[in-house]
């Protein structure tokens, strides 16, 4: 066991945990997964970080029945429409961006553990084949990209061996980079690498890791008691957008799944989420369209006293251990970073 292992063993240990639990009691934990995969994808691929294993959502499943108490959307919406309490230690556990991971292999997880969901939706993407959000097509693109070097935003990077972790790696690190760029620039840069490079979609593995849901089986999660709320039409960074574009993405979203789910959308989780990707001004447009709750990625816990259009989550990636994961959602921040 290494020095970080033992850091956050001993936070368990020591009651640290516990205590920090019962200090932040009524503040609401907001968790935001993205897909679950099996527990033989790729290890020491940074593209698989995305998702968590099977074996890690169990595990992280039963700590939340254990310590916490899952609540709905709508629980979430009706504390804070009619100033209802939520329980000590309420967590709502939701999914980005809508694949298909989410029906078969997390939904029964959930059910088994009776914690109730939310799928946020990029309405663009549901029912198509061999399409990625246009973050995840530039980190497939740039991981396989057989040149030595590459230049971005003015500065040029040496490249290491295709497809080898150290690459996989560096290719997230660029396009966190890349994430700031005006949409223009990002958008050449990635018409550049169409021209340079194909990616294979079809691994299973990928397959399992990307692929989107289509509208019959989000009706059936519908169905099946899991709420959907909007993701926006194809997953923009909300804040670099002009008026027109912003109420396309909003607006466009709402209406697609009102149509095909034959409900009124009322709930949003904003792109990528960080204090960079949206604005006041992406709030009050979302607050015009119709929103009532919206979510953020801002990774922090929320206060006890919640703000409808800013709702906190944090991110569970798939370097989370058990440990790290128990003192992450335990708000000991400092101990947590500590990733194993």
């Amino acid at each position: 066991m290494n020095l970080k292992q033992i850091l956050l063993c001993g936070a368990d240990v020591l009651g640290l945990n516990c205590l920090s639990r019962f200090r932040t009691r009524r503040c609401l934990l907001g968790l935001c997964y993205h897909g679950v995969v099996s527990d033989n994808s790729p290890q020491n691929d940074a593209r698989t970080r995305i998702a968590v294993t099977v074996t890690q959502f169990n595990e992280q499943l039963k700590e939340l029945r254990k310590h916490w108490n899952p609540v709905s959307l709508s629980q979430i919406r009706n504390a804070i429409e009619n100033d209802i309490p939520l329980p000590d230690r309420a967590v709502h556990v939701s999914f980005d961006d809508g694949y298909k991971n989410n029906l078969t292999i997390a939904a029964p997880l959930l059910a088994q553990y009776e914690i109730p969901a939310t799928i946020f939706v990029t309405t663009n993407l549901i029912a198509t084949h061999n399409q990625l959000i246009w973050a995840l097509e530039l980190h497939e693109r740039l991981a396989v990209l057989p040149d030595s070097e590459i230049e971005i935003g003015g500065k040029t990077y040496l490249l290491p061996p295709p497809e080898s972790p150290q690459r996989t790696k560096l290719a997230l690190e660029l396009l966190n980079r890349i994430k700031r760029f005006p949409a223009e620039e990002r958008d050449i840069l990635l018409q550049k690498l169409r021209k340079r490079v194909t990616i294979d979609l079809t691994p299973s593995w990928k397959r399992e890791l990307y692929e989107f849901l289509d509208w019959d089986e989000l009706r059936l999660f519908y169905g099946q008691g899991i709420e959907i709320g909007a993701h926006t039409f194809s997953h923009p960074v909300l804040s670099g957008l002009d008026q027109a574009e912003l109420n396309r993405e909003l607006l466009e979203s709402k209406r697609c799944l009102e149509r095909e789910l034959g409900t009124e959308c009322l709930v949003l989780a904003y792109p990528f989420g960080s204090e960079y990707d949206f604005s006041d001004r992406v709030v009050e447009v979302a607050r015009q369209i119709g929103f009532r709750l919206a979510f953020t990625l801002q990774e922090r816990r929320n206060p006890p006293v919640l703000d409808a259009m800013r709702i906190h989550r944090i991110c569970i990636h798939r370097e989370h251990s058990l440990h790290s994961f128990r003192a992450l959602i335990s708000g000991l921040r400092n101990v947590s970073l500590f990733l194993s």
